[in-house]
């Protein structure tokens, strides 16, 4: 049951994790009666991809976002340190050190990678945390092989572009994107630097496919696809494999006229499927 509107905005925060010093959003997290929610954002993104999301969320969670390693105003490591076990083990500490319990965990793209290598446990030296439930929004689950750089050319050709012009081209190709999103991008690109791009599909090539883990994730799961014809990261054999590993309680849902932001070219869309999914799993 949803609970009065939370008005609330979201407060700035840094958290020292093992890899260093990180920084979070967070939406209500003084609300300690009702549960945690974890968001981990995309490749060149930050926490501030989730500004529409987040205040939603908080009707029923206390929200909270990281800036993931590389990105927005975390720590900035050298290349060769960005392995999904690594960012993984972040997002690990990151709940553990705020004594969240049984969190929802929620991943897009480079965020939902990391989010199901660190739900499955993949890698890890112990058991991981549970999770109430788990949502993937079109997670890349293949990095690749080959050049590292020109694997990650589509998402390098934003950084070092001027703001007026950047934000002209991101109003242009992004219907559906709010001033927030575009400002949030701005700053996330801004923040971000090739080579911790280029480091992020060289040092995840070793991973391989990561959609076999989802047979080992045990709380409720939805895997949200965009649109086959505007860009996911799920192609139609991908996809295929997903729904054959996901059983009820979980499902897995196509937004159609959703691009891989889906979350914020499809807004209402996304949240309606996402509290669909919640409330099927309370």
């Amino acid at each position: 049951m949803m609970i009065e509107h939370f008005n609330g905005k979201a407060k700035s925060n840094r958290i020292v994790l093992p890899a260093g010093e990180f920084h979070y959003l967070s939406w209500g997290a003084e609300r300690d009666e009702l549960p945690a929610c974890v968001l981990l954002h995309g490749i060149t993104s930050s926490s501030q991809s989730w500004v529409r999301v987040g205040p939603v969320l908080a009707e029923r969670y206390r929200v909270f976002a990281l800036d993931m390693r590389g990105h927005g105003d975390s720590i900035k490591p050298a290349p060769g340190a960005y392995s999904l076990r690594e960012t993984a083990a972040d997002a690990e500490a990151f709940i553990q050190i705020l004594e969240l319990q049984s969190p929802l965990l929620i991943g897009h793209s480079w965020g939902g990678a990391t989010a199901l290598v660190l739900a499955s446990g993949n890698g890890a030296a112990q058991p991981g945390i549970e999770f109430s439930q788990i949502i993937l929004e079109d997670p890349a689950h293949n990095f690749g092989h080959g050049d590292p750089e020109q694997r990650a050319a589509r998402f390098t050709a934003d950084i070092g572009v001027p703001a007026d012009v950047l934000r002209a081209s991101l109003i242009a190709n992004n219907p559906g994107w709010t001033e927030e999103d575009i400002e949030g991008k701005l700053d996330a690109a801004s923040k971000v630097s090739k080579e911790a791009v280029v480091s992020v599909f060289a040092d995840t090539e070793k991973e391989g496919d990561l959609l076999p883990l989802l047979s080992r994730l045990t709380a409720p799961t939805l895997v949200v696809r965009a649109d086959r014809e505007l860009g996911s990261t799920l192609n139609d054999n991908a996809w295929a494999f997903v729904q054959a590993q996901l059983t009820a309680p979980s499902m897995a849902v196509e937004i159609e006229g959703a691009s891989h932001n889906i979350h914020r070219t499809s807004f209402t869309e996304f949240m309606r499927t996402v509290d669909a999914f919640l409330n099927a799993n309370a």
